[in-house]
């Protein structure tokens, strides 16, 4: 299943069974026209060699269709796993791969991708020359790998990439476009600044379409800071030649021990060679280098490496922990146990299951923040501490979770291939992370299975030294550390979010990999308790090497690129049932687990197909009306479950139903379909279940009518309405523009009037207490029929109503005492006692306090997370609608400046944050507090107490003439501004490994005023620059590729900036002028 699956109406007149998606528990008989990404066959015998017709047959496939079969594989379970690969017309269609699955020559199932393509012009515009050319201007580099053959040879023979042609298909593609583009497909290598990934090029137009990086984890780590220089001798140098020829004239050493930097005394295999002892296991073929503090960028360091060598084969501590050399113990030791895990336990030979080298670079860079697999080898840096905690960043990354989780990567490419973006990408990260957890708990021994040690399950916590930081992420407790832990939920990146890039994390791949991390230590320790959708959970652990094995089969045999976090928990679900059976306590406890994240439903339940839009944004279902529901949503995520909204049918009753669509814009044409479960078997696919639809249309609202049948099945049912843009919908399907809603129908006859009322809603709690503002919560009511609302009541007066379990209350007055309750509803009216009563206290006011005088001076710039303001005179200042983010770890920077309609005076600054959020600003909450005698950028670092959780507060700046300023009260001359912050997870200018949330700078051209002049534009050589300040000379500069990587940086003149070296292509210049930074785009010619 992805994002852009087409619906394919099946009409096999076999006994194949097409399961949905969630459909675990449920195996059809008969085909039914649903999407498919899984094909079960009972009732007919398809033996091995009739694979390429189960496929025809099943996707009705025509001349110009092809599948060719490209891998097979086996396992210790008796099956065969046969990939295929789909083509149109002869031209390979990207990401569209299927697997057979067969056991003792018979098929049993298949699942995977299919694309329909049809009607498709596959002869190019451009040439394939032509199209490398805009992939080169797209990337925008200094050097790329192929200009250095030699070095390139190491990088298993790269080269120059020839463009592939293919079909692609297009993830969130917009009305206007096609769902299909051909393109070329280049693996671009570039060496300055180093990136690596798959670049398409619309083959018709030259466009960029889709980048998928290779090198995952670049910049993770980087702090902006200067490489720093390093030569390389030639007696140094380890040349390829000798690299490969390295296996002449040796002598294999048996296991050895070594004092490792981060996990004690381990053993190790290490070679001798000339009277010396090497980092060489050529039974594993595990190879560890010393990168020599080469700088990754420009001039490829992977054949400038040197040996790291012993003269005893006794490493100690003392004879290596001089430069952090200790660190390449760990790698070379991680190599190994990880090698080990793969082959004890999955009995698979290295990352491809054929034996390929594990190859690792240490002290790569100097201070370098960062490691990454770049395709063929891993490469890490020393990091920016000295090791002491709070001292820089990180130490050397080269603790066993991070090894195996660069492994992971190496592992994902040879069976998933998870394409780097959206929810595929965060499975991508998230397995690396469950190898990096499940291989350190393999190679420590601490703890047991059922119960592991709590440390296994933090990311990075042996290298992390950031103060107050924990690790990274943390797979037991995801939010501890700001990450979701439920999908959908709190701290949840939203996964479309325009051309996924570096800068925006590949829309959340760091971010929303926790949710699956979340499962997998849930699956393996078991957990009690309620999710951010309000779920409550009871699930069994199995222990960790179950888990690991259930997540190894996902993995490798079942998921592919576009996979999504619904595939992995119906896949997930089917490997448990390959590995211990249908209906097994493994089983149902993956089931539940994924329950517990908020991916499916419990074992047991109905669990109805996924239907959802992908898109809402030009289009939703804005209200539904039917019986006693007149319900307003405002699209969500494409899917929305209001099954907790019902109204009570009766039998023989005809109804009337009414659909409101909601538009941006332009009203686009829609089509509608209504289907009812009336048997609760839980599909929509039984004769008489689709009770109402609409051709496309631009009418509004829609309305139609249906009448309940009498051999309904008595009691609640589910109803679905879905929209979608351009064609008919059908009830199971993934489309890319429009919505799905569920609601709950309570079928009842004559005799069946409910007089039941619900149960109290108890308990009663309240959270987020503001001055203005407190959020409620209760348990369930419970009710005969089901409870429809809950009412709200303030002071005894009904407030509103919700379906929900929770409720915001605005409008409050500071320092107020309050008391709430609820009551609950149901269809029939009948209405609950009063659920206990909450009483709070909402926070005081914040004090007042402004500057009387502002002809002379006033606060010209505030600037911190994300915000820059410049603001003119005024006593004072409300700018609490500007939310500055405050990172709870490290040093965050607050940026000030005054501003004067004449000669400068000497001013007092002071700013507070309110930590603890009780209305006032006490003299521990002071940030930032100096004094400025010109128009020039004042600034501070700070960092936030341990004690502070995330959340929002206030900021306020105070600058005053003549003395220190107080938070309370007035002053004559002077100014006070007052903002928002919010407190998140990570650090400031921190982009961390797997952590990164955002990187570079906003680049658009419209993000500051536009006071800046950049001619002539495109640019040869020679950039003049007019700012409207005096403040031009001696103004800063930095220029980012497209890509967001700085390639040039330094202080402009009166010449301007000479741009005559960089390579053409499209740059972004950030003007700093000591007060304001400003950004332009350019064309380099």
């Amino acid at each position: 299943m992805d994002y852009f699956l087409q619906k394919k109406t099946l009409s096999v007149f076999f006994s194949i069974a097409l399961i949905a998606l969630g459909a675990q528990e449920k195996v059809e008989t008969e085909v039914k026209p649903i999407n498919p990404n899984f094909i079960k066959v009972s009732g007919k015998n398809y033996t091995i060699s009739q694979s390429q017709n189960l496929l025809k047959e099943s996707f009705k496939a025509q001349p110009q269709d092809e599948f060719r079969s490209f891998k097979t594989t086996r396992d210790e379970l008796g099956y065969s796993h046969e990939k295929f690969q789909q083509y149109y017309k002869g031209v390979k269609v990207e990401f569209s791969t299927y697997t057979v699955h067969s056991r003792k020559g018979q098929i049993e199932k298949a699942n995977g991708d299919f694309k329909l393509v049809q009607n498709f012009n596959v002869k190019p515009k451009l040439t394939n020359e032509e199209a490398f050319k805009k992939a080169i201007l797209y990337t925008g580099a200094k050097n790329y790998m192929w200009e250095y053959p030699e070095r390139a040879a190491e990088i298993n023979h790269y080269q120059k990439p020839y463009g592939e042609l293919v079909i692609l298909p297009l993830p969130n593609n917009k009305k206007d476009e096609a769902k299909t583009r051909l393109a070329y497909k280049f693996d671009i290598f570039a060496a300055d600044p180093i990136s690596r990934g798959d670049l398409y090029i619309d083959a018709m137009t030259g466009e960029k379409l889709l980048y998928n990086p290779i090198i995952k984890h670049l910049g993770d780590f980087s702090h902006g800071k200067k490489w720093t220089e390093h030569t390389v001798h030639e007696s140094e140098i380890v040349s390829v030649e000798s690299f490969n020829n390295e296996l002449l004239d040796i002598n294999y050493v048996l296991t050895n021990q070594a004092e490792t930097r981060y996990s004690g005394t381990q053993s190790i295999e290490t070679r001798s060679t000339a009277g010396q002892f090497t980092l060489n296991d050529d039974i594993r073929k595990v190879y560890t280098r010393n990168a020599g503090n080469q700088n990754p960028e420009g001039f490829p360091y992977v054949t400038n490496y040197t040996e790291f060598t012993d003269n005893d084969n006794n490493w100690t501590t003392a004879e290596h922990s001089t430069n952090k050399d200790n660190a390449a113990l760990d790698a070379h030791w991680g190599a190994e146990k990880t090698y080990d895990y793969f082959k004890t336990k999955h009995n698979r030979d290295s990352y491809d299951d054929a034996g390929a080298e594990i190859r690792s670079y240490v002290h790569v860079g100097t201070n370098y923040d960062n490691a990454f697999w770049n395709g063929e080898v891993m490469s890490y840096g020393d990091g920016s501490s000295n090791g002491a905690e709070g001292n820089g960043y990180f130490d050397a990354l080269t603790s066993i979770d991070v090894a195996a989780h660069e492994i992971g990567h190496a592992l994902c490419t040879s069976t998933a291939n998870l394409v780097y973006q959206g929810e595929a990408g965060a499975l991508n990260e998230s397995f690396s992370d469950i190898w990096g957890a499940v291989v350190e708990h393999y190679a420590k021994g601490n703890g047991n299975d059922a119960d592991p040690s709590d440390a296994i399950w933090l990311i990075g916590d042996e290298i992390d030294r950031r103060v107050g930081s924990e690790a990274l992420r943390s797979m037991s407790n995801p939010k501890s550390l700001g990450y979701p832990d439920t999908y959908g939920g709190t701290n949840w990146q939203e996964v479309i979010c325009g051309f996924p890039t570096q800068s925006n994390d590949y829309c959340g791949v760091h971010t929303n990999s926790s949710v699956f991390n979340h499962w997998f230590y849930i699956l393996t320790e078991g957990k009690t308790g309620t999710n951010d959708l309000g779920n409550s959970y009871n699930v069994t652990g199995i222990g960790i090497e179950k888990a690991a094995k259930i997540a190894y089969r996902l993995e490798t045999v079942y998921l592919s690129a576009y996979s999504i976090f619904s595939d992995a928990r119906t896949f997930g679900v089917t490997a448990a049932e390959d590995l211990y059976g249908e209906g097994s306590p493994e089983v149902i406890a993956t089931a539940n687990a994924f329950y517990a994240i908020g991916v499916g439903s419990e074992y047991g339940d109905v669990n109805y197909c996924l239907s959802k839009g992908t898109s809402v944004a030009d289009e939703f279902i804005q209200k539904v009306e039917i019986g006693d529901i007149s319900h307003t949503s405002d699209g969500g995520n494409g899917y929305s479950d209001h099954t907790s909204v019902s109204t009570d049918v009766l039998k023989s009753q005809t109804y009337t139903i009414t659909i409101t669509p909601k538009w941006s814009g332009d009203a686009y044409e829609e089509a509608y379909g209504v289907w009812v479960d009336y048997n609760a078997d839980g599909d929509f696919e039984d004769l008489g279940e689709e009770v109402f639809s609409k051709e496309i249309s631009t009418d509004t609202p829609i309305v139609g009518t249906f009448t309940i049948p009498g051999s309904a099945t008595t009691g609640e049912t589910r109803m679905r309405i879905a929209m979608k843009y351009g064609e008919l919908p059908t009830p199971c399907e993934v489309f890319d523009y429009g919505e799905v809603e569920d609601y709950t129908l309570n079928i009842i006859s004559d005799s069946n009037i409910d007089t039941e009322a619900p149960t109290a809603p108890t308990p009663m709690s309240s959270s987020g207490v503001t001055t203005f503002s407190v959020d409620l919560g209760w348990g369930a009511s419970t009710d005969n029929v089901g409870v429809e609302a809950y009412e709200v009541y303030q002071d005894d007066v009904l407030i509103g109503e919700t379906s929900e379990r929770t409720w915001n209350v605005t409008g409050l007055s500071g320092g107020t005492t309050y008391r709430f309750y609820v009551i609950a509803r149901d269809a029939s009216l009948n209405r609950s006692e009063k659920s206990p009563v909450a009483t709070i206290n909402t926070v005081p006011e914040y004090c007042d306090s402004k500057g009387n005088i502002v002809s002379y001076e006033w606060i010209d710039n505030v600037s911190m997370g994300g915000i820059n303001n410049d603001s003119g005179a005024s006593s004072y200042s409300d700018f609490t609608d500007q939310v500055m983010k405050v990172y709870m770890f490290g040093a965050n920077r607050l940026n000030v400046s005054a501003g004067f309609s004449g000669p400068s005076y000497r001013e007092y600054w002071k700013a507070w944050i309110d930590y603890d959020r009780d209305g006032s600003f006490e003299a521990d909450e002071v940030v930032f507090e100096g004094d400025s005698r010109s128009t020039g950028n004042l600034y501070q670092d700070f960092t936030v107490p341990e004690t502070v959780f995330g959340g929002k507060t206030r900021l306020r700046v105070s600058m005053k003439y003549g003395g220190a300023p107080t938070a309370c009260g007035s002053f004559t001359y002077g100014e006070v501004e007052d903002y928002t912050v919010e407190f998140v997870n990570g650090s400031a200018g921190v982009a961390a490994f797997n952590e990164s949330k955002s990187l570079g700078s906003n680049i658009s051209n419209e993000n500051s005023k536009d006071y800046i002049s950049l001619y002539p534009n495109p640019v040869k050589a020679m950039l003049n620059i007019d700012l409207d300040t005096d403040r031009t000379i001696n103004s800063s500069y930095r220029i980012l590729s497209f890509t967001g990587q700085v390639v040039k940086v330094g202080k402009i003149d009166s010449r301007g900036i000479n741009v005559a070296d960089l390579p053409r292509g499209v740059y972004i210049v950030e003007i700093n002028d000591g007060q304001k930074s400003i950004t332009k785009k350019i064309m380099k010619q």
